[in-house]
Order: C-alpha cells, then structure tokens, then sequence
C-alpha cells in the first residue's frame, strides 16, 4: 500500500513539473517572439551581420535552458518524493529572470546591449577605415569622411578606458587623420582631449603609447611630450621617452639635441640609441659619441654572425651619414669621398631594386640591409665628388674596376648610370691584347664599365679616337690617372623615375 501511495505521489509530482515545464516552454517561445520584434527595430541600425551573430547567441541560450531546465524536470520526478518542488520553482524563476535581463536591448548593462553596441562599433570602425584606404589608393592627399554623428562616436571610443585596445587604435588613427593639417599646426579642443588621456590613470600604458605614437607630429602633444623629456623622476621607460622625442623634435629643435646627445650614451636599447644617433646625424650634430657607438654595433654585429641574428643598426647610421652629406648645401666632398671609398672597401654597393619589391629604385646596399637613395642627383650629378671617390686611393686597374662596378646601374639589360672618363693627354690605357688608348689621341671620353668576359668579370672601356674609328678592349692597367677627370653619364628624367618617393601622408602619421 506504501508502495503504491508512493508511486502515486510521484506520478503527481511528474505530472506537476510537466506542467511547469510546458509553461516555462511557452514564456520562452513569447521571450524569443519579443526578441526577434526588437531585432526588426534595431536592423536599421546594425549590419546583417550582427545580427546573424546575434540569433546565434539567442538560439544558444534557449539550447542552453532548454536542456537544463529538461534534465532538471526528469530529475525531479524521480526524486520527488523527497518533496523539493519548491527548488524547481526557485531555478526556474533565476534562469527566467537571468534571460529576461540579458535580452532588454535598452539596459545599457545587459548582454544583448553590450553584444550589439560591440558589433556597431565593429561594423562602423571597419567601414570607415575601409572607405578611408579606398579613397586613399585614387588621391594620396585623401582624408577619412567623417560625419559629426561619426566623429561623436570615435570620440566616445577613445575617451572610454575600458574600451577594446584595437577599437580604440582604429578610432584614434581615423579621427587625427580626418583632422588632416589643422592637427599639425594648431592646438584645438580635441586635440587638448586626446592629449589628456596621457594624465589620466585609468588608461593603460598601452592606450597611452598609442596616443604618443599616433600623434607624435601633432602641435597639441608637445606640451605634455616636453613634460615628458623635462621629468627627472625616471618613471617614463624609454619607449615612452622615444615617442615624446619624436614629436618635440618637430617643434623645439634645440631641447630636441640636448635630450638626444644626454641619452646617447645612457639608453639600453640599441635600436632607440640609433634612432637618436640619426636625428643628430641629420642636424649636423655628429660627433666622436656616435663613433663609439658605431663600433659597438659594429662589435655586436660579429656576434650576430655566429648567432644567425640580424638588425641592420650599423648599417642604418653608415647610410644616414651619407645621406647627410648628399643633402649638404655645400658638402665636404673631400671627407665624403673618403667616407663611401672606406664603406665600398666594406661592401658598399649601388643598385636598383628588384620588381619583387614593387617598381624598381636606387639604393645603397651593405651587409644584407639596403636603404633607398632619396636624392640620386645629388651623388652621381656632383662631378667633383664622384671624381673624388675614384681618386680616393691610388688609381689602379683593379681600383678603377671597383669603382666603375659601383657607379652602374642597368635594368632589364638598359643602363641606367655608368662612370665616364675624360683623359688627360697624358693618360694612357692599356689593353688585354696590348693595344694602348692614348688620351690625347681620344675625342671626348671613354665609357667605363664592368662586363663578364670568359666567366670572370672585366673592365671595359669603349672610345672614339679624333680620326673617327670607335675601339673597345679590357683595360688591364692604367698610367696617369689622376690626371683624368671622372663622372657618371646619366639621364635626370629617367633617373627620377628610380627615385624612392614616399607617401606624403604616410609621413605625416
């Protein structure tokens, strides 16, 4: 008789939670119905996307209590007896509440709210930043199309600590590249927000490096940049201390100098010790400093040789100090030709990039790190620097082979530059098969260059004696050199269409 007062209170109890169970589907299935109503509401604000992602949660969640609810309403009936109807009411009352909460759409602090404002923000960073590089591939000059509904937004995402550190970069970038030129010059209350972020403690140092690296060329950072190099307290690291360098370098020269040559030799990293080493090189500031500091790279460089690692750091100041010196108004042309001679006798070469890299341009190249030659004109149309070079050591066959392979340049077979002689009438070149080309029997000049012949490389001269018949031979010595004059034949508007040319947006940001 118990038994059977027992199982009939259990099909009582079963009965019970079907029927809680049944209830509890129906108030879900009204629960969705609400959802995909709001869904409609929101389609004019959301991408298709988000809202794909969405119903995915949605149809997530409702798998989820589904199943937990199911298995709890099987438990319960077996274990009825016991009397713990009032747990289930319990759960079901949480779990109903706790759905009922993560659906308002107009609670700021719900899941559905949080889920569908990130995907917003997604969808508007990458469709401007999209728009923003299309435009830029038609007219370089371009600048982000932002409305103030947009600009408004980017500005919540920048001024908002907790928000996505890639969201945050996105939006920072757009917004100062929409400011264009204004940001350069002027300091403005956006610019004076933005900078603010630098004072405020609930950014991480993340955010903040952003900012000093994102508008590292903008006016309204270099009071708090020169803040920056000004504390004495050793709190800034020196990544932070590089970035405040860089935009107080475009507006205080002098302070700019004096922070560079106390750091010098005072910073551990190598990398922001060239940085600062090629800011003095370029204002003119070198010194025995920089030197010393060439030689430990060049010390550390030999160890990267047995370690297999690479950084280019040496070669990176050797190219800055030629390139200082092309761009003087008036430059030292004894000591830079003795400089390029010692580098050609280390490996220095001249040549034209591969179509693998894009179109083709000059640059220098020294122990696998190259730079591009941003002023050609200014080394092979200098006549006295490039006769200087040749003269730099004594002039032999095997010297004037050196130099003639490192003024030429060809692409696909068309020369590009190559080094050219005018001799004096007492200059003589001796051939392979013994002929000799006296100078003063030469019209005009003699080609120079450096050819394979036989497997093995050769210096080529060509020439056109007074009497009108054109010779060609090796050239295996030659008397009376530094006689001659030497300079590279070359033609400006072809040699400009091998000039690197940098964005000038991109070098604004």
């Amino acid at each position: 008789m118990q038994t059977d007062l027992t199982t009939l209170l259990a099909e009582r109890d079963a009965q019970k939670h079907k029927a809680e169970l049944e209830k509890l589907r129906e108030e879900n299935q009204r629960l969705l119905q609400q959802v995909s109503d709001r869904i409609d509401l929101a389609k004019a604000e959301i991408t298709e996307s988000a809202i794909e992602k969405t119903m995915a949660v949605l149809n997530h969640t409702r798998t989820w209590l589904l199943a937990i609810v199911s298995a709890l309403a099987v438990t319960l009936a077996v274990i009825g007896f016991v009397g713990v109807s009032g747990l289930t009411r319990q759960l079901t009352t949480y779990y109903t509440d706790t759905i009922h909460n993560w659906l308002r759409f107009d609670d700021a602090n719900s899941g559905s709210h949080k889920v569908l404002d990130d995907l917003r923000t997604s969808a508007l960073l990458d469709s401007l930043s999209l728009r923003y590089e299309r435009n830029k591939g038609r007219n370089i000059f371009s600048q982000p199309d932002i409305n103030d509904a947009e600009r408004q937004r980017l500005m919540a995402i920048i001024l908002n600590p907790s928000a996505d550190d890639a969201q945050f970069r996105d939006a920072l970038h757009l917004l100062i590249a929409s400011r264009g030129m204004f940001g350069l010059v002027r300091e403005d209350e956006t610019g004076k927000k933005i900078v603010d972020i630098l004072k405020n403690d609930k950014y991480s140092n993340d955010k903040r490096a952003v900012v000093l690296e994102t508008m590292s060329n903008e006016r309204s950072l270099f009071p708090v940049a020169l803040q920056i190099l000004n504390d004495t307290t050793g709190r800034n690291d020196e990544s932070i201390l590089m970035d405040a360098f860089a935009n107080v370098r475009q507006f205080d020269e002098q302070r700019a100098r004096r922070f560079a040559e106390d750091n010098l030799d005072v910073f551990k990293s190598s990398h922001n010790r060239v940085e600062l080493a090629k800011f003095l090189i370029a204002i003119g500031a070198d010194s025995t400093n920089i030197d010393r500091l060439l030689a430990d790279l060049r010390r550390q460089q030999a160890q990267q040789y047995e370690d297999f690692v690479w950084n280019g750091y040496y070669q990176e100041l050797i190219f800055a100090r030629i390139e200082h010196g092309l761009k003087a108004a008036a430059p030292d042309v004894p000591a830079l030709a003795r400089f390029i001679s010692t580098q050609m006798d280390k490996g220095l070469q001249l040549a034209l990039s591969d179509f693998s890299n894009g179109k083709p341009y000059l640059h220098f190249f020294l122990d696998k790190t190259s730079s591009a030659v941003k002023q050609p004109e200014s080394l092979f149309g200098n006549a006295a620097l490039v006769d200087a070079i040749v003269k730099a050591q004594p002039l032999t066959a095997g010297r004037l082979q050196k130099v003639s392979d490192f003024f030429q340049t060809t692409d696909r077979g068309l020369w590009v530059t190559t080094l050219m002689m005018t001799p004096a009438a007492t200059t003589q070149l001796i051939l392979a098969d013994g002929r000799k080309a006296q100078g003063d029997e030469i019209l005009d000049r003699v080609w120079l260059r450096v050819e394979e012949k036989a497997g093995q490389p050769a210096l080529i001269a060509s020439w056109r004696e007074k009497t009108g018949s054109v010779h060609e031979g090796i050239v295996t010595d030659i008397v009376n050199g530094e006689q001659a004059h030497f300079l590279v034949d070359f033609n400006s508007w072809q040699l400009s269409n091998y000039t690197w040319k940098t964005d000038p947006i991109e070098e604004l940001y």
